[in-house]
């Protein structure tokens, strides 16, 4: 009996294969995959040696191309969909226009100039007080010159410092406004705000409380937007409480906050003429360039000028054509984790920033600036946010702040991020960008302006015209509809079925 079952499975064995023989010739014959119909044929073995071997690097070639694609899926799962959708223009905010005098000082308050010749003894018996010294280090620290300021001080008292700088500055260079085809008072659109370049004026900025934390500290009513209302926008979500008028749609309510323009064209732009006094010109201050820098942002950004602007020279006036762009995020996108994404979602994410409360790239890297700077110099820049009991640095300490800037931007960041958490380490920060983002890509154009000899036709008898230079700076946005492209996860199916259909 034993011997018949060893005979059965000898006999068995064979069918098996056979029949496994078959059923795969004829899942070769029918197979849609190219090549594979080769390996059921009656070929050589050396045919069949060969489409196997092809076969396999094919798979293999395959097999890589799937752990390249999901590799990028898995460190950057999101795209920007260039599928772009027309947006109305009513729905996103006038950019803010922040504008700096490159004039510093009234010669009448305090003459740079003068000062410096004396520290240089350029200026035979001519003594120079303690009062003029501490001043001239004071200028010296909003001024970008060749005459090299010594340094006298590592720490300055910050409201007399400020206080200073608020006294001297051209209180008057706003001559006319107009905005939503009306003349407007220029005190009513502006206020001052502390930048990288000093004291400017800035239009259509969140107020300060808006933007800031509660615990950084204010000088006087700077940065406070002059409507006096809350703001009612959020990049994420656009305007909130939005008036509705049942007949027009959509009314612009003149108290929104901020603004928004009602149409696209020159027409329709904002206008505003600047004008400077010949006497206040100063050739040591700012190297010999008069005239003012624009820097036009989204009304979130706090401006970093000297980065970012357009130059506008005196006697001249300078159109700045906008196109505004916006990103918005799908809500897919959410789910991924901030190092997967890379860009941050205001609802979702903890806000990362100390000085801070509406995140956006640039407001996180002056942040991070602030933040190193004060760790490494013990003091920070006088335009940076900061807290009671933080000092403003001093002409000493200028080559430990310009150290700090410099590491920050330029030295690699290689070790910033931990590779476990994927977050940031050390003193250096990863910055990353907003996923929801709004942007203006400018174009401007310039022209000679001739406006004495109008002046002189119309007011022959008035000569005070001839001290002062006038400039003009006109922002149009393009088009009544923007860009609105998507932020939205990228599909990796569609590339995995490219390699096997």
């Amino acid at each position: 009996m034993a011997k018949a079952t060893s005979v059965m499975k000898q006999i068995r064995i064979p069918l098996i294969f056979i029949r496994m023989r078959k059923y795969f010739r004829e899942y070769c014959k029918c197979s849609s995959i190219h090549g594979f119909r080769y390996f059921g044929e009656d070929r050589t073995y050396f045919e069949r040696i060969w489409w196997f071997v092809v076969f396999n690097i094919v798979v293999a070639g395959c097999v890589y191309s799937i752990t390249l694609v999901y590799e990028k899926w898995n460190d950057s799962p999101v795209i920007v969909s260039f599928d772009t959708r027309e947006t109305k223009l009513d729905s996103i905010p006038f950019p803010a226009v922040t504008i700096c005098p490159e004039t510093k000082s009234v010669t009448s308050k305090f003459n740079y100039i003068d000062v410096m010749l004396k520290l240089k003894g350029r200026k035979v018996d001519a003594n120079i007080t303690e009062i003029e010294k501490r001043y001239a280090e004071y200028m010296s620290m909003n001024c970008d010159s060749n005459w090299k300021f010594s340094g006298r001080s590592n720490t300055l008292p910050a409201d007399d410092f400020l206080n200073f700088l608020d006294e001297v500055r051209p209180k008057t260079i706003f001559a006319s406004c107009i905005w939503r085809k009306l003349p407007r008072k220029c005190e009513d659109l502006f206020t001052p705000i502390i930048t990288d370049e000093g004291i400017c004026y800035t239009f259509n900025m969140l107020d300060r409380n808006d933007l800031f934390k509660e615990n950084v500290v204010q000088f006087k009513n700077f940065m406070t937007n002059p409507a006096k209302k809350k703001s009612s926008w959020k990049v994420e979500e656009g305007y909130v409480d939005q008036p509705v008028n049942h007949h027009q749609g959509i009314k612009l309510d003149e108290e929104t906050y901020p603004w928004r323009a009602n149409f696209a064209g020159v027409k329709n732009a904002f206008e505003v003429t600047l004008v400077t006094n010949k006497d206040d010109l100063n050739p040591v201050c700012k190297n010999g360039i008069h005239g003012f820098k624009v820097m036009l942002h989204a009304p979130m950004r706090f401006p970093l000028v000297g980065d970012q602007y357009f130059r506008v020279p005196l006697d001249e006036t300078v159109l700045g054509a906008l196109q505004p762009v916006k990103i918005t995020t799908s809500q897919n996108v959410a789910r991924y984790k901030l190092h997967q994404r890379q860009c941050y979602i205001d609802k979702t994410d903890t806000n990362p920033l100390k000085y801070f409360n509406i995140y956006s790239q640039l407001n996180c890297n002056l942040d991070c600036l602030t933040t190193f700077t004060l760790k490494t110099c013990g003091c920070v820049n006088f335009y940076m946010p900061r807290t009671n009991g933080t000092k403003i640095c001093g002409s000493k300490r200028a080559p430990c702040m310009y150290n700090a800037e410099h590491y920050i931007t330029h030295v690699k960041k290689k070790d910033a991020v931990d590779e476990k958490t994927k977050t940031p380490k050390g003193s250096r920060c990863n910055c990353m960008p907003i996923c929801s983002d709004l942007s203006y890509h400018i174009e401007t154009t310039q022209a000679k302006w001739d406006w004495p000899e109008t002046f002189k036709l119309l007011y022959p008898n008035n000569k005070k015209f001839t001290k002062y230079a006038q400039s003009k700076v006109i922002v149009e946005e393009t088009s009544k509809e923007i860009n609105e492209n998507t932020l939205k996860p990228w599909r990796t199916l569609l590339k995995l079925q490219r390699c096997f259909f």
